[in-house]
């Protein structure tokens, strides 16, 4: 899964403090997602790992 690059705000920007609203619709966005069990992802991970060996 790739992330969107829909947003252009960089939000690492120090000095630009961001709105109450700004923050909790951010983190309902984040909560949207697919998500993996702990097992799936040592599995998916271990593959990786695997695959960059070669």
């Amino acid at each position: 899964m790739k992330t969107s690059n829909k947003k252009t705000k960089n939000l690492a920007t120090p000095g630009k403090p961001m709105s109450q609203d700004e923050f909790v619709s951010l983190i309902k966005e984040a909560e949207e997602g697919e998500f993996m069990s702990e097992k799936e992802f040592e599995k998916k991970f271990n593959e990786w790992r695997l695959q960059r060996k070669k």
